[in-house]
């Protein structure tokens, strides 16, 4: 063989072995997730799974989403075989994906052996950090076969931005509200919680146990917050804002400090967090300076 010809054949057989290489990582469960190959029919079970996967540039090989994933607007127009009231795991056969996205959150277990005793690779996932953004971006990236460092670090730049603009604020104490009736917020260390202090603010229920507990009025009257921020509470600004003009004993309400933001871009953690954060903390600053 000549010297040429060595050298064709091995660049030829490290191309083939780098193409048929193994993926193999571990899931937010701690499960072993292998692939033979770079996923090419996936299938996403939460909608920020969705906005992941074409946030990494494979949105093309997504089969099937969960019910409201509704960016891009491609997404709208796959199947749905997920929602709230669970997982349809026939019709996540019936697309032949050879790998799914699950949620922590939004699967049960036994749903996760089912999918995967149909041959396809399950990617458990846990969101509940800005953090979790890049981290999850780049095991998509892995799983795909696709690379995602310039999205990821064109993230991670948009965060550190709005952090050094809003550095330094006022510190003001608000309620975060996710659903009116009955009262919700969020609590612990959230990426939701994590955008407030972001944007120089503190969440007064930050303490509570659980993930979105429960709140009565007389625990809002009695940590009376300086504003309320309304993520998704309303249909819109106006509803949000009669939802809470009998409360006008209140600080945040005697001062017109009532901050409605739209719920699709602060609730989820996705690569259009940032812009969602940013919206928050230019309202924020509005309500600080009445």
């Amino acid at each position: 063989m000549t010297r040429g010809a060595f050298s064709c054949f091995f660049t030829a057989f490290c191309i083939t072995s780098s193409v048929a290489a193994p993926i193999s990582l571990h899931d937010d469960l701690d499960r072993p997730v292998e692939l033979q190959a770079p996923a090419r029919r996936i299938v996403t079970l939460a909608p920020f799974l969705t906005e992941l996967v074409y946030a990494a540039g494979a949105g093309e090989r997504v089969v099937g989403v969960s019910a409201y994933s509704d960016f891009p607007l491609e997404a709208r127009k796959l199947p749905q075989v997920s929602s709230a009231a669970g997982v349809s795991v026939e019709q996540v056969a019936a697309l032949k994906p050879d790998l799914v996205l699950a949620w922590r959150d939004g699967v049960r277990p036994e749903d996760v052996e089912r999918i995967a005793r149909l041959g396809a690779a399950v990617f458990v996932a846990q969101a509940r950090t800005l953090a979790d953004v890049p981290r999850l971006l780049h095991a998509v990236g892995r799983l795909a076969g696709v690379d995602v460092a310039p999205v990821a670090a064109g993230y991670e730049r948009s965060l550190e931005r709005i952090r050094r603009e809003y550095a330094g604020k006022p510190k003001l104490a608000v309620f975060l509200e996710i659903w009116h009736r009955p009262l919700t917020t969020i609590s612990g260390r959230h990426f939701m919680n994590e955008a407030l202090e972001i944007c120089g603010a503190r969440n007064v229920f930050k303490d509570l146990d659980g993930v979105a507990p429960l709140v009565s009025w007389e625990q809002v009257y009695e940590r009376d917050p300086e504003a309320v921020v309304g993520a998704g509470s309303a249909a819109n600004a106006e509803e949000f804002a009669a939802n809470w003009r009998s409360r006008d004993t209140l600080a945040a309400v005697k001062a017109k400090r009532l901050v409605f933001v739209e719920a699709d871009t602060i609730q989820r953690p996705t690569t259009r967090t940032p812009d969602g954060i940013a919206h928050l903390c230019e309202r924020l600053d509005g309500a600080r300076n009445r």
